[in-house]
């Protein structure tokens, strides 16, 4: 039985229980995380702490706890769960009433999704879907666009669907950030329209000694005009993109491996050694 961290203390996961009638959680006044744990180490903690908090503060949830005891929090979930290969779940749900008396859970999920090495090699099918999330720069629990949008993209045998907002521009994917190359410029989707992901975050840090980075929009009838596409996210790292929709990308991802590469390195100097 999995042990589960609840406000810091360690408890079964058959004492997790969220009651039916909470107004928080009814109302999706909460943000979560998902962390990656490779060999027993967390990744990138910090990153996912800060974002967590930055989360909660965008939509005014208050609570009672800081960054240093979530970190150790995740640990110690680590730890007790004897965690190898997973991921974290971490829900910080609200208090409507008063706004201070939070709830915060870190689940631990044995496994690790690892695509096939032909998807690095050749690139990932997406499809786009219409729909904008609410609060985009707030990592909220509320996920029915993204489980709508989803499910189409497997329904369609992609692995991510591409959210298209009322202007015609590709914003991010429903698990994912989007990103396209011309050149040696990275273009992605400003900053206040998308979630910043960690991911994201790390290649923006890498790649920028040796590409241009651009937020702007990205108009998904404009294809055309980029040489490469590829999406981010903690579980899938650096994927490139081969086709959306019915557009196929023709190239062999020359720029994308490169960043592939630089992420590759900047993982194993900060989370594998």
């Amino acid at each position: 039985m999995s042990k589960i961290i609840y406000n810091g203390q360690i408890i079964d996961e058959n004492e997790a229980k969220i009651f039916v009638f909470d107004k928080a959680y009814f109302f999706d006044f909460s943000v979560y995380s998902s962390l990656k744990v490779i060999k027993g180490k967390i990744f990138f903690p910090d990153y996912h702490a800060d974002r967590l908090l930055e989360s909660a503060r965008i939509i005014d949830l208050g609570h009672q706890f800081n960054k240093a005891q979530i970190i150790e929090w995740l640990k110690l979930a680590v730890t007790e769960n004897n965690l190898t290969d997973g991921l974290l779940k971490v829900v910080l749900i609200g208090d409507t009433d008063n706004n201070t008396d939070a709830k915060l859970y870190i689940a631990p999920i044995a496994g690790v999704t690892f695509y096939p090495d032909k998807l690095y090699k050749f690139g990932a099918k997406v499809i786009t879907y219409h729909g904008e999330r609410l609060l985009p720069m707030s990592k909220v629990k509320n996920l029915l666009l993204n489980f709508l949008a989803y499910r189409e993209a497997r329904k369609a045998d992609a692995l991510d669907a591409l959210l298209i907002d009322q202007t015609g521009n590709i914003r991010e994917g429903t698990r994912t950030n989007f990103f396209a190359i011309k050149g040696n410029t990275i273009y992605t989707a400003p900053a206040e329209q998308v979630l910043e992901g960690v991911t994201k975050k790390i290649v923006f840090q890498v790649a920028r000694p040796q590409f241009e980075i651009q937020e702007v929009n990205i108009a998904a009838d404009q294809l055309a005009n980029y040489d490469e596409f590829f999406i981010t996210s903690t579980s899938m790292n650096v994927m490139p993109v081969s086709q959306i929709d019915d557009y196929i990308i023709k190239t062999d991802f020359t720029q994308t491996k490169k960043i592939m590469a630089l992420f590759k390195e900047y993982y194993r100097k900060n989370v594998l050694e």
